[in-house]
């Protein structure tokens, strides 16, 4: 077997950190193997995950046996995904591997099936290599757990990676894998794309699904989509996992949506509250952004709609999921459940059914509210998150509930609001880096069903700042 191409950095042609599309070229001109780009996501796993500790189990043999049943396919027989290694986020089940959701109450858990999107992602071609580290059920916006500790933010390690879908984030911006999927309830997959400079997409809600064990989870407050490196590969990774039901095209259409001229198109941005929020880097970067939409020819519009009554149900939902979450565990497992997933079951055993009932009409009251603000607006700009990623020992600054969720709300005030709503949003890293070396992302929110626009728009602006040329140093 030749030797696989050496990487040549973040945004090099070699095999760690290529797309795709260059992947599938690469195999149809017989420049590689699909079982040495398996070969390759491997070794840089176990050379890397000692470091930034993204993958939580792996399948190596059975992925390289499976590298070389596709080696063997015709081209005719290839799918979107041949040969591209992607992971999957360990609260999504996975029949060949365990699915811990993260909890030393779930260390020995598996499924006799895959989530339909994990064989989806299968179908397609790709080489499932791992799963990816999350906090104890998905439960807060950084990535640290009892069962498998902290992720590292590959770009500076004493920086979080964001979370809930840190592993994913991470081992994607190192080069370990290609495609990664993740969920996302309160920004759980924008956060850490934010912070580990990658792309991000929660889809409308319903667009991908998560059956068969569930299928709107959280009160539909749970989203499930595609992480990436550049915006391209996420929208075929969209593809693959939608629900045809749920698609509001051909397939093909998000695939062709990135190659798509831009068009002008009517961008709102934050503008008001939440400025204040910022700290000075993140309002740098997003002023920069801002540049750039204007030089792609974008009508930039101050103003961004009222969220505070959209935000105000979201923790009854997701205390009451949480509390849902535990009636079906043991004592035993109870036992074994860590302290910030036990104070969101606390307060979820606390609330009466017509509470929680009021809460969802509350949500869908102010969502189609908010929602007449895309009557008249395309996209609306913000930063993802309003802080440089945060020293890891600092967020949070305080375990005592009120405090934590406080300052968790301030994190998330930029994504949680369309987890209620439902609408599709992506991050993209800005241009510029921050001081501490760790990047800065912008989210880009479409109205229901426009994953088309965000893409366009997107690929155009990824085309723009040209992030795939930063050098990838931190713990590498």
């Amino acid at each position: 077997m030749t030797s696989a191409p050496a990487a040549r950095g973040r945004g090099g042609d070699g095999v760690e950190f290529a797309s795709v599309g260059a992947l599938r070229r690469m195999v149809d001109r017989r420049e590689i193997t699909v079982e040495e780009i398996t070969r390759t996501s491997l070794e840089r796993i176990d050379r890397l995950n000692s470091k930034l500790n993204a993958v939580v189990a792996m399948r190596a043999d059975a992925a390289l046996a499976e590298a070389q049943a596709r080696d063997r396919l015709p081209p005719d027989d290839r799918g979107p995904l041949h040969g591209v290694p992607f992971t999957i986020k360990d609260v999504t089940e996975t029949i060949d591997l365990p699915t811990t959701y993260g909890s030393l109450a779930f260390k020995d858990h598996r499924t006799d099936f895959d989530a339909l999107v994990v064989a989806r992602l299968r179908r397609a071609g790709g080489i499932l290599v791992g799963k990816t580290n999350t906090p104890e059920l998905a439960c807060e916006p950084v990535t640290r757990g009892q069962l498998f500790g902290e992720t590292l933010n590959p770009w500076a390690p004493d920086r979080t990676p964001g979370g809930s879908s840190g592993g994913a984030a991470a081992g994607l911006a190192a080069g370990m894998f290609t495609l990664a999927q993740g969920t996302d309830a309160g920004g759980s997959i924008r956060i850490p794309a934010s912070c580990c400079g990658v792309v991000g997409l929660k889809p409308t809600r319903g667009r991908v699904t998560f059956a068969p064990a569930a299928y709107e989870p959280w009160g539909g407050l749970l989203h499930n989509g595609p992480m990436a490196r550049d915006v391209r590969d996420a929208a075929v990774m969209l593809e693959v996992m939608a629900d045809r039901m749920a698609d509001a095209g051909e397939r093909g259409e998000f695939r062709a949506a990135c190659e798509r001229h831009v068009r002008p198109m009517r961008v709102a941005y934050l503008d008001g509250p939440g400025v204040a929020d910022l700290d000075a880097e993140v309002a740098s970067a997003f002023a920069d952004a801002l540049e750039v939409m204007d030089e792609l020819g974008m009508e930039l519009v101050p103003g961004v709609p009222n969220f505070s009554l959209v935000l105000e149900p979201f923790a009854t939902i997701a205390e009451v999921a949480f509390a849902a979450m535990a009636a079906q565990m043991t004592d035993e497992q109870l036992q074994q459940i860590g302290l910030t997933s036990m104070q969101l079951i606390a307060r979820g055993r606390e609330i009466k059914a017509a509470r929680y009932y009021a809460a969802l009409q509350d949500a869908h009251r102010e969502s189609a509210r908010v929602l007449r603000f895309w009557e008249q607006h395309d996209v609306l700009l913000t930063p993802t998150v309003p802080w440089v990623p945060p020293l890891r020992e600092r967020l949070p600054a305080s375990e005592e509930y009120e405090e934590k969720w406080a300052e968790y709300g301030t994190w998330e005030m930029f994504t949680s609001p369309f987890n209620v709503t439902g609408q599709p949003a992506i991050s993209l890293p800005c241009r510029v880096r921050s001081s501490s070396g760790a990047p800065i992302g912008v989210q880009l929110v479409g109205r229901l069903d426009g994953e088309a626009d965000l893409l366009t728009l997107g690929a155009a602006y990824e085309a723009a700042v040209n992030w795939a040329s930063h050098p990838l140093e931190g713990v590498l």
